[in-house]
């Protein structure tokens, strides 16, 4: 049964004017013409006019589309008035007309209000109405998203494949990792083996066909629609193509998206690794202080936000040593710090705030020290006071603290009472023994 044509198309056959009005492009029109049923040439015998829309009555003579067959009569309707594509005084001096008709409400219509309709003096054996083949592919695909997005909402796996399985191999591409990112979201069967038809269709490609830039696009729509499998495969195929490319601000372009899809897909370590190759220093500070909230809610209420940060923080720290490196560990510890910090201004999280400045803390960010250990210090009790002397002396010596960390550090330390003190040692260090003394206590944290 043919399917009912998507909204985003109804949209587009309102009439001539109010294309107008709305500075439709040309891809538009386009998307109309491949919505169409019919694609014939038609012997004009006569042409009725009624306020600003005609009727045009003939005979078939050519058809390149549809049902309709030579030697039938039909009549359609299209838009004539004086800012019609088609004026009714042209019109009425076609002899034969090669038109794209739809059904109306009182019987067919021209598709695209007769912007595509050509005027011929007799009937040809090829059609002469042929649009940008960049266009047709571009809305050709358009229109495909729609319904497979249509299908899916529908449950009907089978419908949408028919769909993305198509002969176009570049479009086939895109279309099966459309299909298989609304398939995950969806939770449907075939999604999984949906993907997997989707990279071997991008790896098919041939590279002078474009493989790179449609398996980029490939990639995004398995990324978006969490396909994580897919996505990491098909990120992993295109990497050393991406790396390949000479111009700095495409590969950074290229590079971006593998980063979006591993970060997308759970692979920090990976998407790390992509990030590092980004030339421009601004793109790659802003991709760090956002790459937190590339998981969904990340909040204090999201239970799964803590794991999630202490994975991005091990993927920067498994980088090699580099300026890279550690400009990753300071933001993302930054972000945990300041989430932690918005937890404290409500009580009933203070033990989660504790727990996502602990991340940060056990990798030396000195600010985050410094918060768990206040945070333990309101806890109160023997065991948070050691805690809390602990995370004082590995603030004093942690990265991005400033010029006074260690001063202040101290003093809290001086706070402290000896077996405190003594008890923290032994937490930085097992077999520690002897005084705990302020200093003493940041040398065990120093190492």
């Amino acid at each position: 049964m043919k399917r009912t044509v998507p909204f985003v198309l109804l949209l587009l056959s309102s009439t001539s004017a109010l294309a107008a009005e709305a500075g439709m492009e040309a891809r538009n029109f386009v998307a109309r013409r491949l919505a169409a049923e019919s694609h014939v040439q038609v012997e004009v015998s006569g042409v009725e006019a009624s306020g600003a829309a005609c009727r045009v009555s003939g005979m078939v003579r050519r058809v390149f589309a549809g049902k309709l067959a030579a030697g039938e009569a039909l009549s359609f309707r299209l838009p004539c008035g004086a800012d019609a594509f088609w004026p009714a005084e042209k019109l009425k001096a076609a002899k034969v007309a090669e038109v794209f008709l739809k059904p109306g409400l009182g019987g067919l219509d021209a598709a695209d209000d007769g912007q595509g309709l050509r005027g011929l003096a007799a009937v040809t054996e090829s059609p002469q109405s042929v649009d940008d083949p960049a266009l047709v592919r571009e809305m050709t695909e358009t229109i495909a998203r729609y319904r497979i997005d249509g299908e899916t909402t529908r449950r009907d796996a089978a419908a949408a494949l028919s769909l993305a399985r198509v002969a176009d191999p570049v479009l086939r591409a895109r279309l099966l990792a459309h299909a298989a990112g609304l398939m995950t979201v969806r939770r449907l069967a075939e999604a999984d083996a949906t993907a997997e038809e989707a990279v071997a269709a991008v790896k098919a490609l041939p590279d002078a066909g474009g493989r790179l830039e449609s398996g980029l696009v490939a990639l995004e729509s398995l990324a978006m629609g969490q396909a994580r499998k897919g996505a990491l495969a098909l990120a992993a195929v295109l990497e050393p193509q991406v790396d390949a490319l000479t111009e700095p601000s495409r590969r950074d372009a290229a590079t971006l998206v593998l980063y979006g899809a591993r970060i997308r897909s759970d692979d920090p370590a990976a998407a790390f690794v992509s990030l590092s190759k980004v030339t421009d220093p601004a793109t790659r500070r802003d991709r760090l202080s956002n790459m937190p909230f590339a998981q969904k809610d990340f909040s204090p209420v999201n239970p799964d936000s803590l794991g999630w940060m202490d994975r991005l923080l091990a993927g920067a720290e498994a980088l090699p040593a580099s300026e890279f490196r550690t400009e990753a560990l300071t933001q993302l510890c930054r972000t945990a710090q300041r989430s932690a910090m918005e937890m404290t201004k409500m009580p009933e999280l203070l033990g989660k705030a504790a727990a996502m400045a602990e991340i940060a803390a056990r990798r030396h960010h000195a600010p985050s020290a410094q918060l768990l250990a206040l945070i333990r210090e309101v806890e109160g009790g023997a065991a948070a006071r050691a805690e809390a002397a602990r995370w004082h002396a590995v603030s004093a010596t942690g990265f991005d603290g400033g010029m006074k960390a260690r001063a202040e550090a101290l003093k809290a330390l001086g706070t402290f009472t000896p077996s405190e003190r003594a008890a923290a040692a032994r937490l930085l260090q097992p077999s520690a023994t002897g005084e705990a003394s302020p200093t003493r206590l940041v040398e065990l944290a120093a190492k």
